[in-house]
């Protein structure tokens, strides 16, 4: 059996599919201009992406990226949503979207197999869970009979690209020093990734790119040390293997024709990269997979409305879970608060209010903050949301702080804990956007005020912040 692209349809103006399927195994095979996410809402499954073998687990999610090779498997039956990205359509907005690399997990530099939560991160998790809600969101869309769905569906498609990118890049998730990158640095490293993918094939030297780049070589050799995981030439390689695997699982090619075909000077050049990344010559994986594709695959397609009862408990037990903070705010509460928010959001979009048009946020209002035993919590499903839609619509976000609602034990730590998680879940470039009311009705509350505003400002620069005396 020869391996073969899957090709997503995607109807005309519409840049995602979604499909749903009980997976025992599927066939090995690959997607061409497109970017697969793969959802577990009901037990885990064993991606094999590459060489890499990745354990997803429900709750969780993984990306297969464009032009991998990969298969699914799963002991346990599992139920398993696949959201299909049109790359082709988001390239206007993301021009290296179709060369570049995704994932929801660290990878291990001293093994192929890994688990899709291997990381103790609080920044991660937040990034997760909001891309998590915002999936959810266009699976609810999609199985509600509203006439505004599909207008609510891609509003949550846009943030769910624009979180992909700004979130997920893997050399930004990869990285341990939090410090932001630079556009210009990052555009420079997508730029030589979208050249390398583009002409791996090709004989391309550290020279080959500095020129290209306007730079020295001294200057790119140290600008590769500081954003790579990889040395140059090992990056190269990398790209060559994996662009490998497909002529060698789906054309009857020699291994000497297809070393050749992907750039490799010598075909040992070839033997020894591969077995670096797959553990195995070439010839012993295409028999591997050979022998793989010789079983029939075992995927029942769903309909995405024959599960909702999964789906509905996937949303319990996973996003509320999250969102709850071991109960600091009830479930019911969440899921109740989750669905009147779709509902105003939906309703702004029917008849929309008149510009320009604010939304604001309370931050330290019940709804929103609870102070327990000392500790200081937020209800960050209500904040994502809000951050979310206004990141999609043509709506500026407020956050108001009550200095009346605050008491002086505790305020600072929790000003300093809020206006923190929002750096590292929304990044600077978005708080830099929000207008910061700060309210205060009396001496007290007036000096209480000042202070949070200097913590705002040492915190975020240029903040917008204004000062009201309420009564």
């Amino acid at each position: 059996m020869i391996l073969q692209v899957e090709k997503i349809q995607f109807k005309e103006g519409i840049p995602y599919s979604v499909k749903v399927g009980q997976i025992k195994r599927t066939p090995i095979h690959w997607h061409q201009d497109v970017l697969e996410i793969i959802l577990p809402i009901k037990g885990s499954v064993q991606v094999y992406a590459g060489f890499e073998q990745i354990l997803v687990k429900e709750g969780d999610f993984w990306f297969v990226n464009n032009l991998h090779v990969h298969h699914i498997e799963s002991s346990d039956d599992a139920i398993v949503v696949f959201i299909h990205l049109d790359l082709n359509y988001f390239e206007k907005y993301y021009e290296y979207i179709k060369h570049t690399f995704f994932r929801s997990n660290m990878y291990t530099m001293d093994s192929a197999q890994s688990v899709s939560d291997n990381y103790d991160d609080e920044t991660r998790k937040g990034y997760k869970t909001r891309f998590l809600s915002l999936l959810v969101s266009i699976l609810l869309d999609i199985l509600s009979n509203d006439p505004m769905a599909e207008t609510l569906i891609m509003d949550s498609v846009y943030q769910l690209v624009a979180s992909i990118v700004n979130e997920f890049l893997w050399i930004k998730f990869m990285r341990e020093n939090k410090d932001s990158i630079s556009e210009v640095q990052l555009n420079r490293y997508l730029r030589i990734i979208k050249y390398i993918r583009e002409n791996y094939q090709e004989k391309i030297t550290v020279e080959d790119i500095a020129k290209r780049e306007y730079i020295t070589e001294n200057y790119f050799s140290h600008f590769w040390k500081d954003f790579s995981f990889f040395s140059f030439k090992d990056r190269l390689n990398y790209e060559r293997v994996i662009m490998s695997e497909i002529f060698l699982l789906s054309a009857d090619m020699s291994i000497n024709s297809i070393s050749e075909k992907v750039g490799f000077s010598d075909v040992k050049y070839y033997y020894k990269h591969f077995k670096k990344w797959y553990g195995v010559n070439p010839s012993e994986h295409k028999k591997r997979s050979m022998e793989y594709m010789k079983e029939k695959p075992q995927v029942m397609e769903l309909e995405l409305k024959n599960v909702k009862g999964i789906l509905d408990d996937f949303i319990n037990n996973i996003i509320l879970k999250e969102y709850a903070q071991n109960n600091v705010w009830k479930t019911s509460y969440l899921f109740d608060n989750f669905i009147n928010l779709k509902y105003l959001y939906k309703f702004d979009k029917m008849e929309p209010q008149r510009s320009p048009r604010n939304v604001v946020v309370n931050i330290f209002n019940s709804n929103n903050f609870k102070v327990i035993d000392n500790n200081v919590f937020f209800n960050w499903q209500n904040i994502d949301i809000l951050v979310n839609y206004s990141e999609t619509s043509d709506f500026n976000l407020n956050i108001k702080m009550d200095c009346p609602l605050l008491e002086d034990i505790w305020y600072e730590k929790a000003v300093n804990t809020f206006v923190d998680s929002c750096i590292l879940r929304y990044r600077l470039v978005t708080i830099k956007k929000w207008q910061f009311f700060i309210t205060y009705n009396s001496e007290d509350t007036f000096y209480r005020a000042n202070a949070i505003g200097d913590i705002l400002s040492r915190k975020i620069p240029k903040a917008n912040i204004g000062y009201f005396f309420e009564i």
